[in-house]
């Protein structure tokens, strides 16, 4: 029943949505990890911030290993430069959207009217590096005329970005500060009440999303050892394999 199950959605046009949450965001490579593992490989991907950098990576052809080996090598403070992390894009990645592998949306926000925009064409770097340009940190990027900053303040998990891009069924990867904070103290999105506390735009991400990823992470600071590298992977790993079961169950008791 389980492999059959399995074999169902991997018929599926699978999107992939991976949140904002600054380092936290390395959590993403071991919920890709695990979905290697299982056979449900994304046709499509869309990031916020840190979200939007992961991403791209798979997009472009990376396996999860190679992406774990790459955070390895970072000096995560120099990617709050947005020339840095422009020049770091530029060493690992593609240059165009039309060079990657898979479809890809980085989300940033438009200013002033505030607005999420799904990035799809042009230069890669400058699209990750609008994504990740950190509200109070950072100032807008300038790109294509367009003034963008850090998407999480629009759009923190990404899950319509992935539907436009035509998948039919969204997993996101939810490593977003506030939402673990909030759901430590019983308060769900989904809830007519206290779910008010979360921001529109990250319930109707919710809405939009069939199997929901949320990797428990404990603070670690801004400078991840190897070793809170590897266990943020196996953390996001973990959560992978319990989403999908949980998934799974409530669709045979449906």
């Amino acid at each position: 029943m389980l492999e059959k199950d399995l074999d169902k959605l991997r018929s599926l046009r699978i999107g992939l949505a991976l949140s904002g949450g600054s380092v936290r965001g390395l959590a993403h490579i071991g919920v890709i990890k695990a979905l290697t593992e299982i056979g449900l490989n994304p046709s499509v991907i869309a990031g916020t911030s840190v979200g939007s950098l992961v991403g791209v990576s798979i997009a472009a052809g990376m396996e999860w290993h190679e992406i774990a080996e790459m955070a390895r090598s970072v000096f995560w403070p120099e990617l709050l430069n947005g020339a840095r992390l422009e020049r770091f894009c530029e060493k690992h990645l593609p240059k165009t959207f039309t060079e990657l592998e898979l479809p890809f949306a980085a989300v940033a926000t438009l200013l002033p009217e505030k607005q999420a925009i799904a990035i799809k064409t042009g230069r890669l770097a400058s699209a990750i590096n609008a994504s990740c340009a950190i509200r109070f940190l950072r100032r807008p990027v300038i790109r294509e005329g367009q003034k963008l900053k850090d998407g999480g303040m629009a759009c923190v998990l990404p899950a319509l970005a992935c539907r436009e891009l035509g998948a039919d069924f969204v997993i996101a990867s939810d490593v977003w500060t506030l939402s673990f904070v909030l759901k430590q103290i019983g308060c769900k999105p989904e809830n007519n009440l206290n779910g008010k506390l979360y921001p529109l735009h990250y319930r109707q991400a919710i809405e939009n999303t069939q199997m929901l990823v949320q990797p428990q992470i404990p603070a670690i600071g801004y400078l991840p050892s190897d070793a809170a590298i590897k266990r943020m992977i196996s953390i996001g790993e973990q959560a992978t394999y319990k989403a999908l079961s949980n998934y799974l169950t409530s669709k045979r008791s449906s």
